[in-house]
């Protein structure tokens, strides 16, 4: 279980450690998204890009 993290004497929640963990993931995956053209049959893609970062974020988190 990850707990809080000292950088520079700044106490981060673990919950930022694994939001920066999910970023490179959810950029991939949009990336991928966009460029295979499925993004454009999703009816709110804003929507369905940040429901796809929370789903990153609770994999990884029940994960560990």
């Amino acid at each position: 279980m990850l707990h809080e993290v000292a950088v520079g004497g700044l106490y981060l929640p673990p919950f930022f450690i694994y939001a920066c963990a999910a970023l490179p993931i959810y950029l991939g995956l949009r990336l991928l998204l966009v460029r295979s053209g499925l993004l454009r049959w999703v009816w709110h893609p804003g929507l369905f890009e940040f429901a796809l970062s929370v789903c990153l974020v609770s994999v990884l988190i029940l994960h560990v």
